[in-house]
């Protein structure tokens, strides 16, 4: 059996099964200066010093590499010292029209920064790649394209994920498999707000809220999500804490799969 778990800032522990696909967690790659012009040569990607992208290994595949360059990625074959592009594709112009955050504001949001119904600053951030492949069927593999929502307020903030998974095809296309997934939440709500408070905290000032998810592979297009919500308070919060588990089965291209319980998201 396959599992992964996406903890806050979405760090992922694989348990390898026998018969399933695994998910390809790609490790980052040093590289020589002759390597790298290389690659931007062959890739048309930006060599300046505060070009971002990423070279990354297959595990358990030395020659298979892959470069995430803001929203494109390229598949590469390593021979001796040399990379050989083999597939790319661009999501430059992918649009999600689905994805909205479930926590930071009520309803979808553009790009733009904004207030939400509070009147706190929101910023939608530009979209991104997360560097693994997600099996889809015995062959073949998704990546999540994830936009993140960032809230501030005074003493704390809020940073919410949102994921559509497309399935990586040949010929620089993809398909839409899962769209609107909730990936990752973390939030801290300042709790204190006078001296007794304070006194009364010890320090402990802030509620704190995660959300945890555990993903299983079970056969081609289905996956068992495990949502695991934490909210832990300070001794002054006037809020009810929470530890609760829910999990979804997801087969169907469905913006409304996950629905969490109002207690979740309510604050």
């Amino acid at each position: 059996m396959l599992k992964f778990l996406l903890v806050g800032c979405v760090c992922l522990f694989p348990v390898w099964g026998h018969a399933k696909p695994q998910a390809q967690i790609l490790k980052p790659q040093k590289i020589t200066q002759a390597q790298r012009e290389s690659i931007c040569f062959q890739l048309k990607i930006s060599c300046s010093s505060d070009a971002t992208w990423q070279l990354y290994q297959v595990p358990n595949h030395p020659q298979r590499h892959y470069v995430i360059a803001k929203l494109k990625l390229f598949e590469l074959e390593k021979n001796a010292q040399n990379y050989q592009l083999r597939n790319d594709w661009d999501f430059s112009n992918y649009q999600p029209l689905t994805q909205h955050p479930h926590w930071t504001v009520d309803g979808a949001v553009t790009v733009e920064d904004s207030l939400d119904e509070q009147g706190h600053f929101v910023r939608a951030d530009a979209l991104h790649l997360y560097p693994v492949l997600f099996p889809i069927n015995d062959t073949d593999y998704s990546i999540a394209l994830i936009q993140r929502w960032d809230e501030m307020y005074s003493g704390g903030g809020m940073r919410e994920e949102v994921a559509d998974f497309l399935q990586l095809n040949p010929q620089s296309k993809y398909q839409q498999v899962f769209q609107n997934i909730p990936f990752s939440v973390s939030r801290m709500i300042r709790a204190c707000f006078s001296e007794q408070d304070y006194a009364q905290s010890n320090g402990n000032c802030h509620d704190q809220e995660t959300l945890l998810l555990n993903i299983e592979y079970l056969q081609a297009n289905t996956w068992r999500m495990k949502y695991h919500y934490i909210r832990t308070l300070s001794p002054s919060s006037d809020q009810q804490p929470v530890n609760q588990r829910k999990t979804y089965l997801l087969n169907a291209n469905k913006a409304d799969a996950i629905q969490f319980p109002s207690a979740w998201t309510e604050y």
